[in-house]
């Protein structure tokens, strides 16, 4: 895979900032990874008093959201950005929250992480990068239901592959790497075992809270993350949707957004996806910081995170009605020419 790495542009860093930036701490990861777990925690116990004292239309609008929160958990965002290895200064506290949310997500840590490090080494490239694969007007009617409802699409995407990995196959691949380990990588067993603990571990939840009657716990905790997906797949259609494909330049290939302090939190700050991109050692919690340093050289971000879902959405539209279409971000007259090859 080496020999297929692209070498995109990168906006200059004075390198004492860069060190400072890229400089890791437990405390601000700790803080976001137990945030995000007593939220979750905190939902479930709402949500099971609500159905204990069988106040339905509240227990049912309070599924809901969690489901809506639940995705923020997976490969979205808090695995992502932990797959990364850089939240925590230890490398122990990093790995535990990983793998509890990959857990609770139906994510595998072990092949998301090599996918991961692949898409950012080859972003957008036609036929090298697997895990994001955009076609032209990528989503239509249904989709958009999908995302309101039950997210078919994403629950295939992660289920053909866990099922294939727990029978010790690593083809159909979760996003069709083909494969992604080779048979003597230590990495492919080791994804292979997780899918099983994972699997097996699930049934077993399901099967305790069947017995005891706890109902609602067997969707909480294993299926909510499939349902009402649309503030996740919102935030993830603002990273690299309607641009062009097969470009060395980061700022060409990912949209950066300005979040409110909600979305911001929820999503790990990676609204900033061309920071990220260029600069993916640096913790979340630093990379305004980042922005700031390379704003000179970038395309202006959108402010809000509904504002730019609707320019994404005007993206697709544009796209259905003429595949050939591409976005093309204005840049700053301070700013270096784009990278075109």
């Amino acid at each position: 895979m080496a020999a297929d790495r692209v070498v995109f542009y990168r906006t200059a860093v004075d390198r004492e900032l860069l060190k400072s930036l890229t400089r890791r701490r437990n405390l601000p990861g700790l803080v976001q990874s137990l945030a995000m777990l007593g939220l979750y925690a905190g939902g479930i116990w709402g949500i099971m008093v609500l159905w204990s004292a069988g106040h339905w239309i509240p227990f049912v609008v309070a599924c809901y959201l969690f489901s809506a929160f639940q995705g923020f958990l997976g490969m979205e965002a808090s695995v992502h950005e932990l797959s990364h290895k850089t939240p925590f200064k230890s490398r122990w506290l990093n790995e535990a929250f990983y793998g509890l949310f990959a857990f609770l997500t139906w994510n595998n840590p072990v092949h998301f992480r090599e996918s991961h490090r692949r898409h950012h080494q080859v972003t957008l490239f036609t036929g090298k990068d697997k895990e994001v694969v955009i076609p032209p007007g990528a989503f239509g009617p249904m989709d958009y239901v999908s995302w309101f409802l039950f997210d078919y699409g994403k629950f295939a995407m992660i289920m053909r592959g866990n099922w294939a990995y727990f029978r010790g196959r690593d083809v159909p691949d979760t996003f069709r790497w083909d494969p992604l380990f080779e048979k003597d990588d230590p990495r492919r067993r080791r994804m292979v075992a997780w899918a099983r603990f994972q699997m097996i571990s699930h049934l077993l939840l399901i099967g305790f809270f069947a017995v005891l009657g706890l109902w609602p716990l067997i969707y909480l905790v294993s299926f909510s993350y499939f349902f009402a997906t649309f503030l996740t797949r919102s935030c993830e259609i603002v990273q690299h949707v309607g641009l062009p494909k097969d470009v060395p330049d980061w700022r060409l290939n990912c949209h950066s957004m300005d979040f409110g302090p909600v979305m911001a939190f929820l999503y790990w700050r990676m609204n900033w996806h061309t920071e990220h991109h260029m600069y993916a050692a640096v913790p979340f919690w630093k990379l305004r910081r980042l922005h700031e340093a390379i704003a000179h050289d970038c395309p202006a971000p959108v402010k809000g995170h509904w504002r730019g879902v609707r320019k994404i959405l005007a993206l697709v539209r544009a796209q259905r009605e003429n595949p050939e279409f591409v976005h093309r971000h204005v840049f700053p007259d301070t700013a270096a020419p784009p990278k075109m090859h």
